[in-house]
Order: structure tokens, then C-alpha cells, then sequence
């Protein structure tokens, strides 16, 4: 039988299914913490570096130019980030003055990408020193295209599908739903929609393909009111709740035969 759960922003989370033909395009984790100017400079992150360079071995500054409207005036800052890949380049761990975060196209468990983060948590922990934290978050974009597209109906439940469930679905270009929820724990923004060909919403964690494809997008977070201590047990325990709620919302979207159809044993 399909998970089904009246709410899965504070139900039950389901059984973990490994699917070998995994939908993911990306995940990408996230924490924030109070601003560390001196992350600007190479000298500073260098011990950062070298407690990463193992796992992460290829370093590659980038700057990013922000932008703040604020009318009539237009204010422009820079950024000075640090981006860490491994020799594969399908992990990457970004360090910034207010956050670090890492990214990944290669995710096998949560328990292989939490201790992942952990490992980057301790680091920093030892050599930037960030005070506390102030938001962390885990991002999940899947992709479903090709073959399975034609089986969308029997693969996403009715009520996610929305009008692309409707027999007028074929004269339909292009979809979007947008949710905001509180959940247990913190908080779950999810997109989700049809796409055609050589489109994509973020094209950093879903890149474009030539032909269309249904997407599901679902970022599960924390923001602290009053900032918590900055420690790695604590960011573990945190993302674990964040991805176990994320999970239960995957479950709730789709039915069993597309994990089936994904290779997952239900």
C-alpha cells in the first residue's frame, strides 16, 4: 500500500526506501550563522582548508555581487565565498562570511550526506569559530522526465498533480504550486510543477534537459529566535529531523509505484 498520512508536515515519517534509480538532481544543505568578516581573507580560511583538503581538494574562490533595492537608491555589496569540491566534482562545500553549506548530485543516504555536513561542522568548529547559528535547512530537488513522464498520473498523487491531472493536461505548457508550511520540526517551503524542455526553476540544483519534465523542489528549515551555539552534535540532530520531515512529504507526493518504478523494494 501507498504511505499515506492526513498531515505529513507533523505525521508519521515512513520507512526509508532505498531508490538505486534515484530522482534527485541535487541536495543541498545550509547553515547560517553571525556575519565572520574575516573569511574574506585567504590567511584566515587557509586552516579551514587544510582540515577539509582530504575530502575536499580543489579550491576555487568566487565573488558574488549582491544587490539591495531600496528606492531611489540601488545599494551593491560583494561577496567573498570559498568553494571546496572533491575530486569528483559532484561534492561541493561553499564557505561564506554568514554561512557554509554543502552540495552534492552524487547523494546516496542521509546518513552518508549528515556526516558529511558533521565533518565540515567540526572543521569550521576548530578553525573559523562561529559563535552560533542562526537558520540551518536541507534542500531536495527531484526530477521525474523521459519514460516515467507518461506515467506521471500513476506516479504523484492527484491532488499534487493539480490541474496537470485534468484531461486538458496535454494542452498544458506550463505549471507551478508554491506551499509554505509549519511542520515538526521548524518549517517546509515545497515547489513543485510541470516543466517543458530546456526550462528549469534553479538551474544550479535542477540544470536544464531537452525535454519537459514534472519537478519537486522541497527545502525543510530552522531559524532560531535567539541564535543557538554553534556546535556539530546539535547540526546533526537538526538535519536528521529536517530530512526525516522532508522524506515524509517525498512519500506523501508520489505512490509506491514510482519508487517501485525507481527500483526501491516497498
Amino acid at each position: 500500500m501507498n504511505f499515506s498520512a492526513e498531515n505529513p508536515f507533523n505525521g508519521p515519517i515512513p520507512p526509508s526506501v532505498p531508490l538505486p534509480q534515484s530522482p534527485l538532481t541535487a541536495v543541498l544543505a545550509q547553515i547560517r550563522f553571525p556575519e565572520v568578516l574575516s573569511v574574506a581573507k585567504a590567511e584566515f580560511v587557509s586552516g579551514f582548508q587544510e582540515r577539509i583538503r582530504e575530502s575536499y581538494p580543489i579550491c576555487k574562490p568566487s565573488t558574488e555581487h549582491l544587490f539591495e533595492v531600496r528606492p531611489p537608491a540601488v545599494n551593491q555589496s560583494v561577496s567573498q565565498n570559498w568553494r571546496f569540491k572533491d575530486s569528483t566534482e559532484l561534492w561541493r562545500a561553499t564557505l561564506a562570511s554568514g554561512f557554509f553549506a554543502l552540495e552534492t548530485r552524487n547523494y546516496t543516504s542521509d546518513e552518508d550526506f549528515i556526516a558529511r555536513v558533521e565533518l565540515l561542522a567540526n572543521a569550521l568548529s576548530e578553525t573559523i569559530k562561529p559563535h552560533s547559528m542562526t537558520r540551518i535547512g536541507i534542500r531536495y530537488v527531484d526530477r521525474i522526465h523521459g519514460e516515467a513522464l507518461g506515467q506521471i498520473k500513476r506516479f504523484v498523487r492527484p491532488e499534487v498533480l493539480g490541474a496537470f491531472n485534468e484531461s486538458c493536461h496535454e494542452n498544458i505548457e506550463q505549471t507551478w504550486t508554491q506551499l509554505a508550511a509549519t511542520g515538526d520540526p521548524g518549517k517546509l517551503n515545497a515547489r513543485w510543477g510541470y516543466m517543458p524542455q530546456g526550462l528549469t526553476h534553479e538551474p544550479d540544483l535542477m540544470p536544464p534537459i531537452n525535454e519537459s519534465c514534472w519537478f519537486l523542489d522541497t527545502d525543510a528549515y530552522m531559524e532560531f529566535d535567539t541564535p543557538e551555539a554553534f556546535n556539530a552534535t546539535e547540526i546533526q540532530k537538526h538535519l536528521s529531523n529536517l530530512t526525516d520531515r522532508s522524506y515524509a512529504v517525498f512519500r506523501w507526493a508520489v505512490s509506491d509505484e514510482f519508487l517501485r518504478h525507481c527500483g526501491g523494494e516497498v
